[in-house]
């Protein structure tokens, strides 16, 4: 019995000790996290998920239109970034607002309305884009990578990025009109 509480002490030592150490070490890493986020810029990583506050993850992709569009190069204007796909019902139901919003503001925020091509019918994307009279740009993410990179599972996923890069808003799910104006009011404010 004596030997159980001896051995019983000595773990709960060792635990201790571990805490102790695990803790400094945290401490340490911290500081020097804060004191590197202080000097340098945010820098995008491709295992963080993308979220208010922190700086949107750069992208470079070719338009329906044979352009190559890249994030980073936004002349000094905003951003929004849309992800969708033809065969996605609440896509089809924010695309005409979205529409609305680039014809009143396209002038002062670049839109991506980047359609996952990886995972949509070629065909039957620029036949709906055709059909709606769509005149937004539209990158083709043909391998996925950005949508990964963005972690848009969800499909349509907005996001709005401010003229330094900052995402500012991350919507899950078709925007109204209501939303989409209030947003695009803020950024041009």
């Amino acid at each position: 019995m004596r030997w159980r509480n001896v051995l019983f002490g000595f773990i709960i030592l060792l635990l201790v000790v571990g805490a102790v150490v695990v803790n400094q070490t945290g401490d340490e890493e911290t500081a020097g996290q804060e004191e590197q986020q202080s000097t340098e810029p945010i820098q995008p990583d491709r295992d963080v998920k993308p979220q208010e506050g922190f700086a949107a993850p750069d992208f470079e992709l070719e338009t329906l239109a044979g352009d190559t569009v890249r994030l980073y190069e936004n002349n000094g204007k905003p951003s929004l970034i849309n992800f969708w796909a033809s065969w996605c019902p609440p896509c089809k139901v924010e695309m005409p607002h979205l529409q609305e919003a680039y014809d009143q503001y396209g002038d002062d925020v670049n839109f991506h309305m980047v359609d996952l091509a990886f995972n949509d019918n070629f065909d039957n994307m620029t036949q709906y884009i055709e059909e709606n009279n769509y005149t937004f740009p539209v990158p083709l993410d043909e391998t996925g990578d950005v949508a990964m990179t963005y972690q848009a599972a969800a499909i349509p996923t907005t996001f709005i990025v401010d003229a330094e890069g900052i995402i500012t808003h991350r919507i899950q799910g078709a925007m109204t009109e209501q939303q989409i104006q209030a947003i695009m009011d803020d950024l041009t404010d």
